[in-house]
């Protein structure tokens, strides 16, 4: 559908009933540039018996708002343009995973190594855009650089791919290779003060919907005095605590997302990697996991 026809309302495609979308035609550009592959239902084909979640944007002066049922109320803090356009994301996730009971999002990056998934959790600044679409530049596919839909129904978790273009920090470092340059440059459509957004082809990141099972967690920890990166074992209770900050959920309390997060700890692998650079470090990443290493090994 040509953004030209999405007009003061559209409907996102969730994976029960549709998700309308109401004053955003002025960043929808910018919005469809970061959910290229989201699909769209048309008015028409959709019941207007049908509960489809609202969510709203909203103006005052220069500033703006988004209203969500599965969101707490906010002020009129957001200006226009990307910065309105990914904070609508948010949203949206939120909304998505409402819809299933077994359905969870998570700050995490998502790369397909061998088999599955491995996710990359840590805050800000960790390096889970660089780690995601630098393994993407050496030839995996990226699932996520920042947010990722799991679903945790039966034994082993799946990592769901919402297909949102990923981001990188401008300038890029000094120690960047040859080839993460080009790939950057390459695949560059949005380029904004210190960041640019990528949209991948389709060998290099995953399609709207496509899933994998989750393979291993891994934990970035930046450390610049790190000499070497060392991929070490955790167990379960850290990892549970680092869950706890990035897992959440607009259907389960405190205790639901606790168990959520025992759950997906317990049935994978989880690791540290402790590191300086992630170009020094993300050849022995990729290539500990393609190998299918044991809990018990220190790489």
């Amino acid at each position: 559908m040509a953004l030209s026809t999405h007009g003061k309302e559209f409907i996102l495609a969730g994976p029960r009933h549709g998700i309308r979308v109401t004053g955003a035609e002025d960043i929808s550009s910018f919005l469809f540039d970061l959910i290229p592959q989201w699909p769209l239902l048309r008015s028409q084909d959709t019941p207007a018996s049908e509960n489809l979640c609202p969510i709203r944007i909203e103006k005052s002066a220069d500033r703006w708002r988004i209203s969500s049922p599965h969101l707490a109320p906010s002020r009129y803090d957001l200006r226009g343009g990307y910065t309105l356009a990914n904070a609508l994301i948010g949203a949206l996730i939120a909304a998505y995973v409402a819809q299933g009971e077994n359905l969870v999002s998570i700050h995490a990056g998502a790369v397909r190594v061998g088999d599955g998934l491995v996710l990359l959790l840590g805050d800000n600044g960790s390096g889970k855009s660089t780690f995601a679409t630098l393994l993407a530049a050496m030839g995996q596919r990226c699932f996520a650089d920042d947010r990722l839909i799991l679903d945790l129904q039966g034994d082993v978790p799946n990592g769901l791919s919402l297909a949102i273009a990923p981001k990188v920090r401008l300038p890029l470092p000094e120690e960047a290779t040859a080839v993460y340059g080009e790939f950057v440059d390459q695949y560059s459509i949005l380029v904004q003060p210190g960041m640019a957004v990528l949209r991948p082809g389709p060998d290099r990141a995953a399609d709207f919907g496509e899933r994998l099972p989750i393979k291993a967690l891994v934990h970035l920890d930046r450390d610049n005095s790190a000499d070497q990166a060392t991929l070490t074992a955790m167990r379960q209770p850290p990892m549970v605590r680092i869950l706890l900050e990035q897992l959440s959920a607009p259907h389960l309390n405190q205790q639901g997302e606790l168990a959520a997060c025992v759950a997906l700890a317990g049935s994978v692998d989880s690791w540290q990697l402790r590191y300086h650079s992630a170009f020094s470090a993300a050849d022995m990443l990729l290539s500990h996991f393609a190998d299918g290493a044991g809990r018990d090994q220190e790489a």
